[in-house]
Parts: structure tokens; sequence; C-alpha cells
């Protein structure tokens, strides 16, 4: 990932995009990436340090000063480097440090301190020799870390991993993102709905009559007044969008010191497949809780539910009871904000038929009364973690009510 800082862009009328590089401009960029990838394929087995004052010798034109600094950025990020867990260094400066204290204390007037006499002793004390204690004493700094590999891909690969990155960056900043997005196949849109739930970004979803979906999702500056991991996340669910067979992406940015308002738009090209994400946390700690319950199983949710005109949800699970077979699913909101909660209560309000529980965090201060009534919905409040028992509770009361009418969901 770049910062913002580091990628070149153009603004015009509101308006932010990326330029087009020429023909030559690209043979130059083409250029940089294989001196950067030369030069740390030359220095393994070197520390960071040396990695990067390597890469710091490498010379660009002043108009490709951020390329520069943005394919280094990329490729370190791509190498493989040992972070020296085996060497326990505080342990060896601890004993090194107490020793030279009380060295230096016991000095008498007039003396000098015996640097090499502290390692000398101190090494023996630990069973190592001076040197390679020396070696390990800050063996735990980034810097310390040695490269073990350099990334495999070749310049045309660091280019187009650069190219993502500008999209990545630019995202950072953004306040709304509208993506439209179409998709061949069902397993295509639950990888895509896999992401938008694995990465914990506040979404909202609408069928297009023209197929597919809408989806708006609240940018980092729409909830905070820096870039934090949340806006990390938006950026990198754009590879689930390239995965699409067709994806228009609209954002809205503020962009700069000044946080100018800008628009910036792009078409997203099908990369490769993009892979399901593994569950959240909390909803694989549900799978794991109810692997050998006696009354329910849980399976990953497939269905969208949508009320035309209204709205739809994404479910996480669904629970299949035992005896009767019937099922009820379950979102967990977890810590969205309480508007995505209200919305969800509103599908239940117009007519939402799926029997479905949805799990929201006690901070968002909402209460469990407002479905009481409901015959096929039930608001499940945890504090700190998710009970499985008093989710089952949950899931007993729903079956036990009138069969549902049947759902509106669609198998994507």
């Amino acid at each position: 990932m770049i910062s913002p800082d580091l990628v070149r862009v153009k603004k015009k009328n509101g308006v932010l995009s990326l330029p087009k590089p020429s023909a030559d401009v690209l043979s130059r960029a083409r250029g940089l990436a294989e001196q950067v990838l030369l030069t740390i394929s030359g220095v393994v087995n070197e520390t960071r340090q040396v990695v990067e004052e390597a890469l710091n010798e490498l010379e660009s034109a002043p108009q490709e000063k951020k390329l520069l600094q943005a394919l280094q950025k990329l490729a370190l990020d791509d190498s493989e480097f040992d972070g020296n867990a085996a060497v326990d260094a505080p342990a060896l400066r601890r004993e090194v440090f107490s020793r030279a204290a009380s060295a230096r204390a016991d000095l008498a007037i007039g003396a000098s301190f015996d640097r090499d006499c502290v390692l000398s002793e101190a090494a023996s004390a630990l069973g190592l020799t001076p040197e390679v204690l020396e070696a390990g004493l800050y063996a735990d700094l980034r810097s310390a870390e040695r490269l073990l590999k350099a990334p495999a891909y070749d310049a045309d690969g660091l280019l187009m991993r650069h190219a993502r990155a500008e999209v990545q960056a630019v995202l950072l900043c953004s306040v709304r993102v509208v993506v439209d997005v179409r998709c061949a196949t069902p397993e295509q849109y639950r990888a895509l709905f896999q992401k938008l739930k694995f990465r914990q970004l506040l979404f909202r979803m609408a069928a297009r009559k023209e197929g597919g979906y809408r989806i708006e999702i609240d940018g980092p500056y729409s909830l905070f007044e820096s870039v934090t991991k949340y806006g990390l996340e938006l950026a990198l669910l754009l590879p689930a969008l390239e995965a699409c067979d067709s994806a228009q992406l609209t954002a809205e940015l503020r962009w700069g010191k000044k946080r100018d308002q800008l628009l910036f738009s792009l078409e997203l090209s099908q990369a490769q497949g993009s892979e399901a994400s593994p569950p959240r946390d909390e909803v694989q700690a549900l799978l794991d809780a109810f692997a050998e319950n006696d009354t329910w199983t849980a399976e990953l949710a497939q269905e969208v539910l949508e009320l035309p005109g209204i709205g739809l949800c994404v479910p996480d699970l669904c629970f299949t009871h035992r005896e009767t077979g019937e099922l009820v699913l379950c979102e967990v909101l977890g810590f969205w904000n309480r508007a995505a909660v209200w919305r969800r209560i509103e599908l239940v309000e117009q007519g939402l038929a799926s029997k479905i529980v949805f799990v929201v965090s006690a901070r968002l201060r909402v209460s469990e009364e407002v479905l009481d009534g409901a015959d096929s919905a039930s608001l499940y409040v945890f504090k700190g973690a998710i009970n499985p028992k008093a989710l089952q509770r949950k899931l007993d009361h729903l079956v036990a009510l009138p069969s549902a009418r049947l759902p509106v969901a669609r198998k994507k």
C-alpha cells in the first residue's frame, strides 16, 4: 500500500483522475521498476537498513520522484524479511546494560570504561561469544531484519501492482463510494459479499433493474477526522471488485491537506478471480460453538434477502433445526453504526419473511424490545462477546413461532 501523497493525479473541474502514461513515460517507469527489483535482488541476506540505503541511491528525474518512491515501497512490502524472532534481544540488552552500569559505578577516579570487558563477561554468562552477543543486541529492531527473498514478479508485475496501489491510495481519502457491479455467476457474488463482510465495511445494497447490485460504502472521511484502519479495509476491497465481470466505481473524496472535495470515477476491468474470504472471527466462533450442538447445525449463509423497493441484507449464517429442519438466518452486525440496524428493522416491519436473528453490539444503543412483536425476526444485543447460549435462546424462540411466509431471497 502507498500513501496518497505518492500518487500522481490530475485535478480539473472538481474531478480527480489518474493520468494514463504515454509510451515514453511507461518505458521509463519500466526501467525504474527493473532497477528497484535488481537492487533488492542484489542485497539478499543483508539487513533492512542496508536494503533501504541501496534503494535510496537510485536516481530518477524530478518528475519521477513519486513514482520511484512508490515502487520502492511496494517492492519492500512484497519482500520477505526475517524478524529475528529466535534472538531474545531484550534479554541480551538487560544483561549487558546491567553489567555496564555496575562497571561504571565501580570505576576508580581517572579510570576508563572497558567496553570489550563488559561484552566478554556478559557473553560468558549467557553462553555466547562476544561477537554473537553484540550482533544480537538490537536484532529485534526493524532495521536489523534480514532480507530473505526479493519479490517474485518482474518489472511489469511491479507496475501492475503500482497501478492498483494508486487506486487504493485514492480510496483512502473517500467520504463515500458507490459501485455498480455485475457478476456472471452466483459464486462471484458470494465472494464479493464475503469480502464486504470480512472487511467490516459499512455498506448499503440494492438490486438494479439492469441486473447486478448497487453498493454504497461509507468512506473513512465520513466517519473519522483522519485515515484509519477502516480506510485500509476499504482499499483492500479493490481486488474483489476487480473480480466482478463489470464494476463502475465512483468515489467522493477529501483530497490533500486542504481536503478538497473531488470526484473520482473508475471502470474496473476483470482481474484474476477473488478468493473467498474466511469468515470473520466472530462468525467463525459461532460456527465452532454450534459444531456439536444437539439442537442446531450452523453453516455459512448463501442467501441475499431482498424486499423490492425497500432494501436487502446479506446474512452471515444459516441455522437448521435438527428435529424440524426449519431454517433461521443470522446476520452479525457487531459494531456497525445504528443506522444499519434500523435499516434491518425497517426490512422486518415491511414484510421480510425469512426468520432471522440480528446480532448487535450493546455499544450501538439499540434495545432488543424493538423487535419483540415480530413473528419472523429477533434482535440479540450482546455485551463484550457473543454468547452462543443466548443466541440459541433467540433461535429456539423463532422456531417455536408459526412458520414465516416464503422468503424473498436470491441465491447469489
